[in-house]
């Protein structure tokens, strides 16, 4: 009995110094994989020699956010859970600045969301533990209107069950409805995806909050919603609400169910130069939630 102990002895030692010795090389290596600023800094410069109009910096892994604050300004960062299948129809060239060399980088999985449609441009470059790779961008579309874009140019209003209407004064940074509910063109999270959209408030009941323009080109309507993330869990009266787009009297219904942090996408929808094109937004909820509302004309096929 005393040699089996002495055997559990000897050998609950031997695991604790080799569990010494592993977090001893951990902490060891932890720091090579760490950037330096003069590689952020040496980033920075040639994008900033190299950038065209449109392009973007994408971050591989998503969360390497310290890349941010050197990136030149105006050169627009994206960044967050799930943007590595990001389409960025709007961006024909894409710097995927990653950083191979980190813990849990799960960079297998980004490749295999982001190849689809890109091709690379030229040799990857290496500053220190970061790597930059430009890409065109095959997933590319045109935008012949954005309605959060040209939002001061649309007809917001309340509508009412018996079709009677009342127009939401325009203040200079977004239209203000007679209920004291607003439409504005903001960023907000959706499901922690930040989206620049027309932020709509639900009157509550039949009343309905419309926003109407005319499509100056013809090209496929991409309409997205979902709650703003602090009204998503709103627990009060709950019901549903709905988005509803109408193309020259052609009407696409799409629900949110009330509670469900995502963002909703109906069909593309065909549209003409000239399309008169309305989008609702109602609920019965007498405390209706904030809504953010994507909605973007792209040319081309759907």
């Amino acid at each position: 009995m005393s040699e089996l102990r002495s055997r559990w002895n000897r050998g609950e030692g031997l695991l604790l110094l080799a569990v010494g010795v592993f977090a001893l090389v951990f902490q060891l290596w932890l720091p090579t994989t760490h950037v330096d600023d003069a590689d952020y800094q040496a980033v920075a410069k040639t994008l900033e020699a190299e950038r065209q109009p449109g392009d973007v910096v994408l971050l591989a892994p998503w969360w390497t956010e310290r890349a941010r604050i050197y990136v030149p300004e105006g050169l627009p960062v994206v960044g967050y859970l799930g943007s590595d299948g990001d389409d960025l129809p709007r961006n024909p060239r894409i710097w995927v600045l990653s950083e191979p060399r980190l813990p849990r980088n799960r960079l297998g999985a980004f490749w295999d969301a982001f190849n689809p449609g890109r091709t690379a441009v030229g040799q990857a470059r290496t500053f220190g533990n970061l790597h930059l790779q430009l890409f065109t961008n095959g997933r590319v579309k045109p935008v012949v209107f954005d309605a959060a874009d040209s939002l001061a140019d649309t007809r917001v209003y309340l509508e009412g069950a018996d079709g009677q209407r009342q127009p939401c004064a325009w203040n200079g940074t977004g239209a203000r409805c007679a209920n004291g509910k607003t439409v504005a063109r903001e960023w907000h999270d959706v499901h922690f995806v930040p989206h620049r959209c027309v932020r709509m408030d639900a009157p509550g009941g039949p009343v309905r909050q419309v926003v109407e323009f005319t499509t100056p080109g013809a090209g496929t309507l991409d309409v997205k919603a979902g709650y703003v993330w602090e009204w998503a869990a709103a627990k009060e009266g709950v019901t549903s609400s709905v988005v509803t787009a109408e193309i020259d009297g052609r009407v696409t219904n799409l629900e949110l169910p009330a509670g469900v942090e995502k963002l909703h996408a109906a069909p593309p929808l065909p549209v003409n130069a000239g399309s008169r094109v309305r989008l609702t937004l109602q609920s019965q909820n007498p405390n209706a939630r904030v809504v953010c509302v994507l909605a973007t004309v792209f040319g081309g096929a759907p």
